[in-house]
C-alpha cells in the first residue's frame, strides 16, 4: 500500500506540473435529497464520484469577480466547516483538496484577482489580497452551507494571503496553516533596502506581472504607508485565529515565518494569542518532504509533519477534536550540524521549546585585522581576552558594482538554495573573511546572529553584506544564513541617509534566525562584503534610486576592527528538550530519485503538499 501510495504521489505531481487536473472523476448524479436544510445545489453544480462542485464569480467590494469554486459533500442536510485557499497558481490545479469533502468539511478554492478564472488587473504581487481574502472571508460567512467556522491553508503565495486576510476578519475565521510566507510583503521585495532580485525579478515575470510592476518598485522602494496593505506587524491583535507556522532555516522567509508566529502568539487578539504554533526545519523553500538542503541530506526530517499539522490544526478548530493539537509543544525546531566530522553525532534532530528564540547567552566576537574572530573573556568558545576596542585598525577592500561577488547558496528561490561551500569564492580580494580558532567543544547557537560593523566608504551609498559560516576541517566552507544592508538605509527603511565620504559610521546589521550546532574541530567564520548578486541588486554605489543610475562607481569600503563585532545566540546543548513527532508512516520520497534538481519544476515543488495532504485523507492507506 505505501509504494502504492508514493506511485499515486509522484503521478500526480506530474500531472500538476503538466496543468492538468488531479484526482477528479467526472460522473454525473441527480441532486440527492435535502430535506433537513434550508439550501439546495444550484443548477451549475457539477457532481463527482465522491463530492460536488459549485463554481461563483463572487464580487469585490469594488466589483470585481473573482473565480471561486465551492466543493460539497455529495448529501448535505447541515452546514459544514469550511477550508479556504486563495492562489496565483489556477485553482483547477489545487482540486485534490476537494477530498476534505469526503471528510465532512466544505472546500472553497479561488483564484487571485488578475489570474485564471479572476477578474482584474496584476500591479504589485499580493497588493490585493488583504481586502480581497477579507471580502471572500465574509462571503463565505454568509453561505448558508458554512457553520461559522473557516480555517485557511497553503504554502508560499497561498500563505502570504493567509497572513494579509487576517487582520479584522470575521469571526468565523478561526484557524490558519500559512507555510513558507511571510506577513511583510516589503521584506519579500527588499531586504535591508535593498532589492532580492532573484526572487521577485523571476517570480513577478513567471507569473506574468506587467512591467508596470516594476516601475511600481522604483517609485516605493522606501518602506512607506503604501506597504501596509502588504504588511500586517502592526495589525496582529486584530487577529483572532489560531495558526501553524512553518518554515525552513534556508526558506526564503524564513524570518518571515518567525515572525508570523510571535506576532499571533503574543501580539494576537482573543482566539490567536497562545494559540499558534512554530515548526522550523532544515528546509529550502517547499523542501519540507526530505528534499536535500543544497548538499546536504539531513536525516530524521520527517516528510510526514505537514500532514500531521494539517490534520492537527483542522480536527481541533474546524472538528472539535484536540487529540492531535495537544501533542504539538508551542514551538519544534530542527537543530542543524555536519553529516561529517561530527564524531559525537550531536544535532541534526528535532528539539521542542514553549517560545522563540529560545533562552541564550549573547556572546560577542570581534573582527580583528589579521582576520581572526576573538572573544571576549567570558566567552566559551576561548580563554583569548579580546583587545581593547578603538578605531585604530582597518581593513579595505574594492567592490566593484560590475563584478558582484556571485550568490553560492542560502535562502533562494530561483537559483541555488540551501548549504553549499563557499570555496569557490576564495580568490576573490573583495571579501573578508574572519575565523574562530579551531572549536576545542561543539558550539551550539539558536536564534538571530547579530553583526555591528563600523565603516567607512570613499562613495555616498554602497552595501554591506555578512554571510556565517562553518568551516569543516577539510576547509570546506558551508554557508549557515546571511543578510545585506544599504548604507543609505542604516537607521531606517522609511529615509535615506548617505554617507559622508571618508566618515565612520556604525551599521547594524540581522541575519536571518538559525539553529545550528558547530562541532568541534570546526571553525566559526563570518564573510563581510558588498554584494551577493543575483540574490541582492548589486549597489552602483553611486547614490541613484533602483535602477536609476546611468554609471557606477568603485568602492573603497572599510571595516574597523576591534570594535566591529559579531553577537551569537549561545544555548547549552545539554538543556535543549527532544522532540518525536511519532509518525505512524514518516513518508521518505528519495528526491534524487526524481531529478529535481535537473528539472527545476517549481509546480512539482509547489504543489507536493497538497498532493500528500489530500492523500492523506485516505488514511487506511497511510497507515500501513
Amino acid at each position: 500500500m505505501k509504494t502504492k501510495l508514493i506511485t499515486l504521489i509522484i503521478v500526480s505531481i506530474i500531472i500538476v506540473a503538466a496543468s492538468t487536473t488531479l484526482l477528479v472523476i467526472f460522473v454525473p448524479k441527480n441532486t440527492p435529497p435535502n430535506e433537513l436544510f434550508d439550501w439546495d445545489y444550484p443548477t451549475n453544480t457539477t457532481y463527482y464520484t465522491h463530492y460536488a462542485k459549485v463554481s461563483y464569480l463572487v464580487p469585490m467590494r469594488d466589483d470585481i469577480g473573482l473565480a471561486t469554486d465551492v466543493y460539497l459533500p455529495l448529501y448535505i442536510n447541515e452546514s459544514k466547516p469550511v477550508i479556504f485557499v486563495r492562489t496565483p497558481y489556477n485553482k483547477d490545479a489545487l482540486t485534490a483538496l476537494a477530498g476534505y469533502a469526503e471528510e465532512g468539511m466544505i472546500v472553497v478554492l479561488q483564484d487571485f484577482r488578475g489570474f485564471f478564472g479572476s477578474e482584474g488587473e496584476l500591479t504589485l504581487p499580493f497588493f490585493s489580497e488583504q481586502n480581497d481574502g477579507q471580502d471572500s472571508l465574509w462571503w463565505i460567512t454568509d453561505q448558508p452551507w458554512c457553520n461559522g467556522k473557516i480555517g485557511t491553508w497553503g504554502l508560499s503565495a497561498l500563505g502570504i494571503a493567509q497572513y494579509l486576510m487576517a487582520p479584522k476578519a470575521p469571526d468565523s475565521l478561526v484557524c490558519q496553516f500559512p507555510t513558507v510566507a511571510t506577513p511583510n510583503v516589503y521584506e519579500a521585495v527588499f531586504r535591508g533596502g535593498q532589492l532580492r532580485s532573484e526572487l521577485i525579478i523571476p517570480w513577478s515575470l513567471a507569473n506574468g506581472f506587467p512591467e508596470s510592476t516594476f516601475d511600481m518598485m522604483q517609485t516605493y522602494e522606501k518602506y512607506s504607508e503604501f506597504w501596509a496593505q502588504g504588511d500586517i506587524r502592526n495589525n496582529f491583535s486584530d487577529i483572532h485565529a489560531a495558526s501553524i507556522h512553518l518554515g525552513g532555516w534556508y526558506d526564503i522567509f524564513a524570518q518571515g515565518s518567525i515572525d508570523g508566529f510571535n506576532g499571533y502568539q503574543t501580539q494576537g487578539g482573543l482566539g490567536a494569542a497562545g494559540n499558534a504554533k512554530l515548526i522550523m526545519g532544515p528546509w529550502v523553500h517547499g523542501g519540507m518532504f526530505g528534499a536535500p538542503t543544497g548538499v546536504i541530506s539531513f536525516p530524521y526530517q520527517n516528510p510526514g509533519i505537514i500532514i500531521q499539522a494539517t490534520d492537527a490544526i483542522f480536527d481541533k478548530w474546524l472538528l472539535g477534536n484536540s487529540s492531535s493539537w495537544d501533542m504539538l509543544p508551542p514551538v519544534m525546531y530542527y537543530l542543524m550540524s555536519s553529516l561529517e566530522h561530527n564524531p559525537g553525532l550531536l544535532g541534526n534532530n528535532w528539539y521542542q521549546a514553549s517560545s522563540w528564540p529560545i533562552a541564550s547567552v549573547p556572546d560577542d566576537l570581534y573582527l580583528y585585522s589579521n582576520l581572526s574572530l576573538l572573544p571576549s573573556v567570558y566567552s566559551p568558545i576561548a580563554s583569548t581576552p579580546s583587545i581593547s576596542n578603538s578605531l585604530t585598525e582597518s581593513i579595505t577592500f574594492h567592490y566593484d558594482p560590475n563584478n558582484p561577488v556571485l550568490t553560492i547558496g542560502g535562502g533562494n528561490l530561483a537559483i541555488d538554495a540551501g548549504i553549499y561551500d563557499q570555496q569557490p569564492l576564495d580568490y576573490r580580494d573583495d571579501i573578508l573573511r574572519f575565523s574562530t580558532p579551531v572549536l576545542a567543544q561543539p558550539l551550539t547557537i539558536a536564534g538571530q546572529v547579530e553583526v555591528s560593523l563600523f565603516i567607512s566608504s570613499n562613495c555616498t551609498d554602497t552595501d554591506f553584506t555578512v554571510k556565517l559560516i562553518d568551516v569543516y576541517p577539510d576547509n570546506r566552507s558551508m554557508i549557515i544564513t546571511d543578510t545585506i544592508i544599504r548604507a543609505r538605509n542604516r537607521n531606517s527603511l522609511t529615509d535615506w541617509e548617505f554617507l559622508t565620504p571618508d566618515s565612520i559610521y556604525e551599521i547594524n546589521l540581522e541575519l536571518d534566525s538559525t539553529a545550528y550546532l558547530f562541532n568541534e574541530g570546526h571553525k566559526l567564520r563570518i564573510d563581510v562584503s558588498s554584494s551577493n548578486y543575483p540574490r541582492f541588486e548589486p549597489n552602483p554605489n553611486t547614490g541613484d534610486p533602483l535602477w536609476a543610475n546611468t554609471t557606477t562607481y568603485v568602492a573603497n569600503n572599510t571595516v574597523f576592527t576591534n570594535s566591529s563585532k559579531i553577537t551569537l545566540p549561545i544555548v547549552d546543548y545539554n538543556s535543549l528538550t527532544p522532540f518525536s513527532f511519532n509518525l505512524a508512516n514518516p513518508l521518505s520520497l528519495k528526491f534524487r530519485d526524481y531529478v529535481l534538481e535537473e528539472q527545476k519544476m517549481v509546480p512539482f515543488i509547489e504543489w507536493l503538499p497538497i498532493v500528500m495532504v489530500a492523500g492523506s485523507q485516505k488514511k487506511q492507506v497511510i497507515v500501513y
